[in-house]
């Protein structure tokens, strides 16, 4: 393979990694590390228990996680590069479907509903975000990543991706913290001066956030059970994006486990596992997942589509 076929089978493989680990993750939403793992790991996909948000859907189905990614991925291409006002048509009409749709309503964050809600009011983009500090930027982050090749250019955009939706420091943080880690990836970036790159610029947003992901880092060799009752595994995203490096610190050559273990997490398992997934697919392309996953996605032809749309992009062969 050439190093550009190389190079485009890493865009393929973030896009589908975060797909199937949100897909595969929704099965444990909610749960706490001590119910799942009574329960036994979950490894492949599945429909979610009864009262969980994505009970409704079918096994291999992905959540608001993917969809988001997917419609950020989509401003991207079309306005050839990141436009916060396009973003939030998207988002707004998205949301407004989303709601109104009895399979897919409990799958929308606090954060998403109050910023869906006052976009439809015809409040600015600019005050429309939430303050609530949880992850939803950073669960659809990966694009941003993907699109632009210069870190700056990716730290810069993947803040103001964050604005429309979630306006805390510690959301933007953690939309910075992922997008700059799947350029690292995709990079081939050592481990070590991945961590370090993406603390340093998640901390000129939100210090805690920055600090926590070094932290996970540091926790990689120890007990997964003592690691996420130390590191959190909420929706906020001071625990789950460092949750989800943890994972990928773990298993840095090891994708399919890195998302069994974020899978199983507790808490917030489909956006561990989708941002876990977005790493490791960067980093190790589609070849990373097994052939059961990639088959049992939703729409994979679709994401695929995308992610070669936005390799174009980046490259900029159209």
């Amino acid at each position: 393979m050439t190093d550009s076929g190389k190079l485009r089978d890493k865009y393929t493989g973030c896009m589908l990694g975060a797909a199937i680990g949100d897909a595969i993750g929704k099965q444990n939403e909610g749960l706490s590390r001590k119910d799942i793992l009574s329960n036994g790991y979950v490894k492949d996909y599945g429909k979610a228990p009864t009262g969980c948000p994505g009970d409704k859907l079918r096994a291999g189905d992905y959540t608001d996680d993917t969809e988001q990614m997917i419609l950020l991925a989509e401003s991207l291409i079309e306005c050839n590069g990141f436009d916060a006002g396009d973003f939030a048509e998207r988002m707004a009409q998205w949301g407004a479907d989303a709601l109104a749709d009895p399979a897919r309503k409990a799958l929308v964050g606090p954060s998403s509903s109050v910023a869906v809600a006052r976009l439809n009011s015809g409040i600015s983009w600019k005050n429309s975000g939430s303050s609530i500090p949880s992850c939803g930027s950073s669960m659809r982050a990966a694009p941003i990543g993907l699109f632009y090749t210069d870190l700056d250019e990716v730290e810069e955009n993947a803040a103001l991706s964050s604005i429309p939706t979630h306006n805390s420091s510690g959301a933007i943080a953690g939309a910075v913290g992922v997008a700059v880690g799947v350029r690292c990836a995709l990079d081939a970036m050592e481990r070590a001066d991945m961590i370090k790159e993406i603390c340093v610029r998640a901390s000129k947003y939100d210090e805690g956030i920055g600090k926590n992901i070094g932290y996970a880092f540091d926790l990689r060799d120890e007990d997964a059970d003592k690691v996420f009752e130390k590191l959190g595994t909420s929706y906020l995203a001071d625990e789950t994006v460092p949750s989800a490096f943890y994972c990928f610190s773990c298993y840095f050559d090891e994708p399919e486990k890195a998302i069994i273990e974020a899978v199983n997490a507790g808490g917030d398992t489909d956006s561990i596992a989708c941002i876990t997934g977005a790493l490791c697919g960067a980093r190790h392309g589609i070849d990373a997942f097994p052939e059961r996953w990639i088959k049992g996605l939703e729409n994979r032809d679709i994401v695929e589509h995308i992610a070669g749309k936005l390799f174009e992009k980046s490259l900029g062969m159209n």
